[in-house]
């Protein structure tokens, strides 16, 4: 039971001091009603002071109470201090010859970033030729000293561990 306590302790550490930061852009719109091409580079994200753990997911996004009609093409996260890119991994896509709406979302699996300034790129196409369509970009960044109380939490289970062989 102690261990329970213990594992449960280490999530809370790990988790409660996550913060996260968004991006949303919803000005992209099809004049043409056949699919206007789009490309936002450079999108301020977050900056970093050291190297960090980061996670992110890319979400479309359509205007207040409409379904999204943007396909994402590409994603990528760029250090602007290092010139590192990360391209982004689609997980949820629409059939576009099928569908002018739907959901699409696109994923950055957790990797260690180094520090400096981060930017988005995103390029796709908007199928709506009345309201605006875009995205919301969401990253997950850990607040400054939360390895130290995962660290501290981690040393309690295993001392808690160390203790109940002894006894």
């Amino acid at each position: 039971m102690k261990a329970l306590f213990a594992a449960a302790a280490l999530g809370l550490a790990a988790n409660a001091f996550a913060g996260s930061v968004s991006l949303t852009r919803l000005e992209e719109i099809d004049l043409t009603g056949d699919g206007q091409v789009f490309s936002e580079t450079g999108l301020p994200f977050f900056t970093l002071s050291q190297d960090t753990w980061v996670s992110g997911v890319l979400n479309t996004a359509g205007f207040p109470g409409t379904e999204p009609s943007v396909d994402i093409s590409a994603v990528s996260l760029k250090n602007l201090t290092t010139g590192e890119v990360f391209s982004w991994t689609e997980l949820l896509s629409v059939d576009w010859n099928a569908d002018r709406v739907g959901l699409e979302q696109w994923g950055f699996a957790p990797r260690l970033l180094a520090a400096g300034s981060w930017s988005l790129d995103v390029a796709g196409t908007s199928y709506s030729n009345t309201l605006e369509q875009g995205f919301t970009a969401t990253a997950e960044l850990p607040e400054p000293g939360s390895a130290g109380l995962a660290v501290a939490a981690v040393a309690g289970a295993l001392l808690a561990r160390r203790r109940r062989k002894a006894d």
